[in-house]
């Protein structure tokens, strides 16, 4: 008989939202408390069919040298435990991660999850998740997606009861459901939007302790890239925004909004970024598409609603 295979239809993941970071769901900080079972784990939404990364916890373990030692002899020492990050792409099916995604306080803990998964091997769970970076993706003739990126406090190996259906049976969102405005215009025929948000935070681990415990936010970047056929997107001034790159005063008063289906993500503040836009660019006989990136350009105010 063959050996054993591993087929990732034995593999599935789950989220509890935390109220203190680590605490699972007793919620005192740092309790790394196991979930009980399946009533206090939620379904993931439905993944897209790609390689997922878990988050994953190991020992850091050096052999050494030292004087006094035979010429094949090491002396092995643990140094410190590193918390690999976890990386999962799946489709739009909720608001759950992009208000998690611009959630925070700069200089205070982020908002966190418990997440919990099988990876055919064993049952593990990562505690005190924090997005890194939430990438939002619509394209035409396509369902939404969005990317999480998020480190995490500690890993545990430990078995909880999940659910037999892990993930959210909810109808997803496609491109048909998407509306960008730029600068209060509409965007009638948008081809592709990507959104962008980057989370920056204190590194390195509390003094006396393996785990990183205060992950302070530090800041919150966002970059929105536009790509759409009509031509008649002004800024609020009423001034094209092409022409804000001809002109030496610096401008920075777009608001920008992306309607994902669940949420309607508004940028204030927002600017073209250099070199991003095809502005220069006469293509061949046809309608000409338009495309440019956002980046901050002031006193940026994030919000859904």
């Amino acid at each position: 008989m063959p050996a054993a295979f591993t087929h990732t239809k034995d593999m599935w993941w789950e989220y509890y939202l935390e109220t203190a970071i680590a605490g699972g769901p007793a919620g005192a900080a740092y309790a790394t408390t196991a979930p009980s079972g399946a009533a206090e784990l939620t379904p993931c939404n439905y993944p897209y069919n790609e390689t997922q990364t878990m988050p994953h916890a190991e020992y850091v373990q050096e052999a050494l040298e030292g004087p006094g030692q035979n010429i094949t002899v090491k002396q092995t020492f643990t140094k410190a435990k590193k918390v690999l990050p976890g990386k999962i792409k799946q489709y739009v099916q909720n608001a759950t991660w992009v208000d998690m995604a611009i959630a925070g306080t700069g200089g205070a803990l982020p908002a966190t999850f418990l997440f919990h998964y099988d990876d055919g091997q064993n049952q593990l769970t990562a505690y005190g998740c924090y997005i890194t970076k939430y990438t939002f993706h619509s394209i035409t003739k396509e369902a939404m997606d969005e990317t999480l990126e998020f480190n995490a406090y500690d890993v545990e190996d430990e078995d909880v009861v999940m659910d037999t259906s892990p993930w959210d049976a909810t109808a997803v969102f496609n491109h048909e459901d998407l509306a960008v405005t730029i600068g209060g215009q509409t965007c009638e025929t948008v081809k592709e939007v990507t959104v962008e948000i980057t989370k920056t935070y204190t590194e390195g681990p509390a003094g006396g302790s393996y785990l990183h415990k205060f992950p302070l936010l530090k800041k919150i970047d966002i970059e929105i890239t536009v790509e759409w056929e009509d031509y008649n997107i002004n800024a609020t001034t009423g001034v094209n925004i092409w022409d804000d790159l001809l002109t030496e005063a610096a401008t920075a008063d777009l608001a920008i909004t992306v309607d994902t289906g669940t949420k309607v993500l508004t940028a204030t503040c927002m600017k073209v970024k250099p070199e991003s836009t095809n502005i220069n660019e006469i293509p061949e006989k046809g309608t000409k598409s338009y495309k440019a990136t956002f980046e901050i350009g002031g006193a940026c105010a994030l919000s859904t609603g």
